[in-house]
Parts: C-alpha cells; sequence; structure tokens
C-alpha cells in the first residue's frame, strides 16, 4: 500500500511539473498581454518607471529572469544527479536580478550580482565536489580512513601525544 501511495505521489508532482513546463513558454510572453494600467498599481507603478516607464519593457524584463529562474528551480528539485548543486548557480544569479528589480532605488541592473553569488558559486562546487569524492569511493571500494590515519596534520607535530 505504502508503494502505491509513493507512486501516486511521484505521478502527481510529474503531472504538475509537466503542465507547467507546458504553461511556461505562455508565461515567458505573457508581458504582451499585460494591460498599460496593469502598473499604473502602487508598487508596481514604481518598478514601471525604475525601468524606464514603459509597461511592455518592465514586463518583458521580469519575465526574463522570473521564467529562467522558475525553470532551473525545477530542474534542481527533480534533478537527481550527483552535480545538481551546481545548478544553484545560474538559479541564484537569476535570483538575484529579480530581487534587484524589485528592489527601490537600484542604480544599474545586472550589475553587482556576481558579488552576491560568488559564496553559492564555492558553496555548490564543494558540495558537488564532495558528492563526487564519495560516488567515486563508493564505485571503486576505496577506504579512506586507512589514507586519513597517515596523513600527519601540521598541529600533530607541534602538539605530539606521545610526550
Amino acid at each position: 500500500m505504502k508503494n502505491k501511495s509513493n507512486r501516486n505521489s511521484t505521478l502527481r508532482f510529474g503531472s504538475i511539473v509537466a503542465v507547467l513546463l507546458a504553461l511556461l513558454p505562455y508565461l515567458f510572453f505573457s508581458y504582451e498581454a499585460f494591460p498599460e494600467d496593469f502598473w499604473n498599481i502602487g508598487w508596481l507603478n514604481r518598478i514601471k518607471e525604475d525601468l524606464g516607464g514603459d509597461a511592455y519593457i518592465t514586463g518583458w524584463i521580469i519575465m526574463q529572469k522570473l521564467v529562467p529562474a522558475v525553470l532551473l528551480a525545477i530542474w534542481f528539485i527533480s534533478c537527481k544527479h550527483w552535480w545538481y548543486h551546481v545548478i544553484a548557480i545560474p538559479f541564484s544569479m537569476y535570483l538575484f536580478q529579480l530581487i534587484v528589480v524589485f528592489t527601490p532605488f537600484f542604480e544599474y541592473l545586472d550589475h553587482f550580482e556576481i558579488y552576491f553569488v560568488i559564496p553559492i558559486v564555492i558553496i555548490s562546487l564543494s558540495l558537488s565536489y564532495l558528492a563526487r569524492i564519495k560516488i567515486y569511493d563508493k564505485i571503486h571500494d576505496i577506504d579512506l580512513t586507512n589514507l586519513e590515519e597517515q596523513i600527519t596534520k601540521p598541529s600533530d607535530k607541534l602538539f605530539n601525544k606521545n610526550d
């Protein structure tokens, strides 16, 4: 019974992802259908003015950031490969760019986001490399405990345990 409910939830999740992926091209071009009055609502008007005052360009810029971020988020969630942590790098780039669009008083669009992405790059590459090492060790049946015991740390030389 548990296996059947797991299969149903997997099927449900897969169906939702498939429908979302089928609808994303329409979301990508939805800025063409935004009425001019849509951007005259409070904080949306400020975003429109910050992006040049044209509702068409404002919608285009937001969709250029939102749709790839959604696609990368789906890929990150559904990916079963050992390197899936690396997908967080472009996702974070689009996410920071989207945040900048909605942040008041930004001066430059797509200018300083790389500095916010650098820690994510370091963390995701470290996690991916760690996963790769673990898979490699499991495939080749390598036991790293012997190797770790043979490595002497600089602190071991200073603080000899035999003294």
